[in-house]
């Protein structure tokens, strides 16, 4: 049987049968009901709906096996009306968009853009993030003494900073070096002894993730101790007293 001789019911379930597509399946993506379809298939119109929905049907059901819908609307109109002539499909013209003009048409291609584009540059931060924090060295602020103390009368002396949270300070310097850690807010205390006149005192601090030391601070105390007060000599006995039994 030719295209021409078949009928338009015919000529949809062997577009159908060649997709080996089932009448539920077809049911299920054009959400026309089964008995419907089975209908058309069969070219029994009495078993359809109002004329003006059947058309819908026919039309629906052709794109979706992919016949052209214009000339199955001509088959169903010879079919229920055999004396009118089919008339030829008019070309409907490709709709055009038009844009409005301060607008932006948001698709799925830009979502997709977008959100490559955030997550690009959430991992340029990172990376930023992460070479700022390991390849950085620690600062190191010496509050106490906040310069060179050129007159100091004691042998001890607390400096006081802060740095990065637990990170290690160390002494330099002094006869005794002493260390010490910083707190988790980054404050150090630490106590040095001195000795009389100049004491150069370096002072560094060590990351302990990256371990990366600070630049070096120094402070100078310079200890000046009070003159000793001079012991009186014993006073001389009086010449001519007489001399003790």
């Amino acid at each position: 049987m030719t295209d021409a001789s078949r009928t338009l019911g015919q000529t949809l379930r062997a577009a159908r049968e060649g997709k080996r597509w089932d009448i539920a399946r077809a049911e299920r993506e054009t959400r026309i009901r089964a008995r419907y379809l089975t209908a058309l298939e069969a070219g029994d119109y009495r078993d359809l709906p109002d004329p003006v929905y059947t058309r819908g049907f026919v039309r629906n059901y052709a794109q979706y096996l992919g016949l052209d819908p214009d000339w199955c609307l001509d088959l169903y109109r010879l079919e229920t009306h055999p004396g009118e002539k089919a008339k030829p499909a008019p070309i409907a013209p490709r709709p055009t968009s038009v844009e409005p003009r301060g607008t932006t048409l948001i698709t799925t291609s830009r979502l997709v853009r977008i959100g490559l584009l955030v997550v690009v540059i959430a991992f340029v931060a990172y990376l930023a993030y992460q070479f700022l924090t390991f390849a950085g060295t620690p600062g190191l602020t010496v509050t106490d003494p906040p310069t060179d103390i050129a007159a100091y009368e004691g042998t001890s002396y607390v400096v006081r900073g802060e740095t990065v949270p637990d990170a290690e300070i160390t002494v330099d310097g002094l006869r005794e070096n002493p260390s010490a850690t910083a707190s988790a807010s980054g404050a150090f205390s630490i106590r040095v002894e001195l000795v009389p006149g100049s004491n150069v005192i370096t002072l560094v601090a060590t990351d302990p993730v990256t371990l990366r030391s600070s630049s070096p601070v120094i402070r100078t105390i310079t200890v000046t101790l009070p003159p000793e007060t001079p012991t009186p000599a014993p006073s001389a006995a009086p010449s001519g007293s007489p001399a003790s039994p």
